[in-house]
Order: structure tokens, then sequence, then C-alpha cells
């Protein structure tokens, strides 16, 4: 009997996959709203292997070059790949060539704010905030690097320092829609799911997922354009917030920073959880507010 590998199992049932509280506040556009309290989720042990693909590889096996088999992201796209705007076509008074610009700069927001390495592992916001209207900008740059990234959650993702990512891109799925505002703006809905493998030392991982966080970011993106906005608020900026992340370490996310759940010393059992499938599924409904004991 491998006693080891019981007492791995017997540790990985009390984690679970840890729920943080989290992405559950919606952020009003015209003024910062603080990111806090974003419902998030996350934990260790609870997929079986029919929950991703097919026979997930033990960790002797495990590769470092694709660490996203055997679980659900195996199949999702590579990086900025998994990000494609929808046809261009006219909505309300913007003609089509005004909103596929918009879907465009929204595309690279989302590249900027959850899988460039500038911003994801060197922690620079330059070149997300340099796509936003410069009030928007403005407001959310006292958040990086002073101890307040955990309000900018909602917008971005921070691999924790500790935590080395693998240097395979991200996974991502999900999809874009564009609508008219209710004061005339351009709203660019986004809907995405992205996977992050992270390194991990020998005999840290006993299912694929212990090292590989999920992050769901629902954001809606508010183009403002004309006269009827000050100079300094015209462009693109942020508006209401809503996601989770899966499998994900409370420690680094309560300093508001990605790790994955091996790194985590907090050993109480989480509160209960719904099927672990539907969390990889960018369409499912957004659940409840479950999170990482207090």
């Amino acid at each position: 009997m491998d006693r080891r590998g019981d007492a791995r199992r017997t540790r990985l049932w009390a984690l679970e996959r840890r729920l943080v509280a989290a992405m559950v506040l919606v952020v009003a556009v015209s003024v910062l709203m603080l990111l806090v309290g974003m419902g998030l989720f996350a934990g260790r042990g609870g997929l079986s292997p029919t929950d991703g693909a097919a026979g997930a590889p033990p960790e002797s096996v495990r590769s470092r070059t694709t660490p996203f088999d055997g679980t659900p992201a195996s199949g999702w796209a590579e990086g900025a790949a998994g990000i494609v705007p929808p046809p261009p076509a006219p909505v309300g008074p913007y003609d089509a060539a005004q909103v596929a610009a918009a879907t465009s700069l929204v595309r690279d927001a989302l590249v900027a704010s959850r899988l460039d390495p500038n911003l994801v592992t060197g922690h620079d916001p330059t070149g997300y905030l340099g796509l936003l209207a410069p009030d928007a900008a403005a407001a959310l740059r006292p958040l990086f690097g002073t101890g307040r990234e955990p309000e900018a959650q909602a917008l971005v993702s921070l691999a924790d320092p500790a935590s080395p990512l693998l240097p395979v891109p991200p996974r991502v799925t999900g999809g874009m829609r564009v609508e008219e505002g209710e004061e005339g703006e351009l709203v660019v809905h986004t809907n995405y799911l992205f996977a992050y493998a992270f390194d991990a030392p020998p005999g840290a991982v006993v299912d694929p997922m212990d090292a590989v966080v999920v992050v769901r970011a629902d954001v809606d993106y508010v183009l403002r354009i004309g006269g009827k906005w000050t100079r300094s608020s015209q462009g693109l900026w942020y508006g209401d917030v809503a996601g989770y992340g899966y499998s994900i370490a409370c420690d680094a996310y309560k300093r508001g920073f990605l790790a994955p759940t091996h790194t985590d010393r907090d050993d109480r059992r989480p509160l209960p959880r719904p099927d672990p499938g539907a969390y990889f599924d960018p369409s499912a409904p957004l659940p409840a507010e479950i999170g990482c004991p207090p």
C-alpha cells in the first residue's frame, strides 16, 4: 500500500478546490470603484479525468511543455489566438469600421491585461493603462506596486512573484459582443476563461490542475468618443465586471496575485462547491458567492 500516496489524497480531499469569494462586485463606469470583492473560486482536488481531457498524466510524466494535458483547458486556443472579435457590423450610430476599431482595441486590452508577460509576471501595467482613456488609467495606476493589487483583480491577472509560470502561452476560450450603451457609448461585453500553467517542485502535483489556475473574466469595456465627454475621459473605460478564479491559492489571492493550489498554506476545508465542470464553460451562469475560509 502506498501510504505516502494515501496521505496525499487525504490532504487533497481536505483541501478540495477552494472556492474563493470574489468577482461579485459591479463597478460604475463613470468613477473609480474599488475592485475588491470580485467573486473568486479556487482549491485543489475534485476533478476526475473525465472532467478534462482523457488520461491525465501522473506527475512523473507531466510535461513542462504541455502542462494543460489532462485538464479541461487542453483544447482551448493558445494565447491571443483565443481572443477573436466578432465580424464587424453597424451598432446604433456606429458604422462597421468604428465597431471593428473598438473590438480590436478591446482585444488589445485583453491581451495586455491577461496575457502580456510585462503585466502578468512583470507587474508593469504601462501597456494596459496606455490603452485606456487618460482618466481611467489615472484611476487605476495607484493600484499597482502599492499593495492595492487586490483592487485590480477584476481587470488584470498578476502572477505571484513566488510562483513562476511555465514558459508556455496561457490557454484561452470565450467571446465578445457589442451593443450601444445607455449614454450612446459603444459597449463591448467580454466573457473569457484564461488558464495559466505554473511551475511546481517535485512531489507537488498529483492532478494536472494542481499547477493550473483558471480565471473567468466577464468585463464590459466602454468606448466613449465625441464632444459629449471631456478630452481626458474620451477613450476606453472599464464597466461592469464579474467572474471567478478556479484552482487558486487563497493566500496569494488575498494579496492580489495568482498562484497554484500547492503553494497554499491554508488547509481548512472550503465551503461546498457545485459541479466543477461548470467552471470551464464561459457560457455557464456565474456561481453563487462561495469562497476561501475566512
